[in-house]
């Protein structure tokens, strides 16, 4: 089976499917980031003391056949946490996480735009009150990136320590 596939089934299985309350006592995972602005926090292992925080954007895209053209619709920020052991000739895996507001996350589930880009769908990991996090579904499609899987474990319990339903079904 593919790595993608697996990561997916397995992020559906373990809790990928749940928002919210979490456990602060996630094991072997002391480290802990916290995006006071959104309410975020996502814990890391030892290994990844130092890592570096990295600020993206995703754009909320849709095709207008009037004006035969793709416009954007909405914006918001991705938080990607990225290695200690990154570098130039040792390219590891990041984990980008989306951040949309309920409202934008409300109009990707209804049609009003997409903003997973080409290819792949964003998976909820979490929410709160304000915001729901999410990561694209290809985000560790290369298995040849140093990482890939420790990423996928450590996106993986992360998701296991917010046991509350999503605000969508996928």
């Amino acid at each position: 089976m593919k790595p993608k596939f697996i990561f997916c089934l397995a992020l559906v299985l373990s809790g990928g499917l749940f928002g919210c309350a979490v456990n602060h006592q996630l094991t072997g995972l002391p480290i802990c980031y916290h995006n006071a602005q959104y309410d975020f926090s996502f814990y890391l292992p030892t290994s990844w003391r130092g890592c570096s925080i990295l600020s993206q954007q995703w754009e909320g895209v849709t095709y207008l056949p009037k004006k035969d053209a793709e416009v954007v619709l909405a914006r918001g920020p991705i938080i990607v946490l990225r290695s200690p052991q990154w570098g130039t000739n040792n390219l590891c895996q990041d984990i980008p996480v989306y951040i949309f507001t309920r409202q934008q996350w409300d109009d990707i589930h209804h049609g009003k735009y997409g903003a997973a880009g080409a290819g792949g769908v964003i998976y909820e990991l979490w929410h709160n009150d304000k915001y729901v996090f999410g990561i694209h579904s290809r985000y560790n499609a290369d298995d040849s990136v140093n990482g890939w899987k420790e990423a996928q474990d450590i996106v993986n319990q992360n998701c296991t320590a917010h046991p509350e339903p999503h605000l969508h079904d996928i």
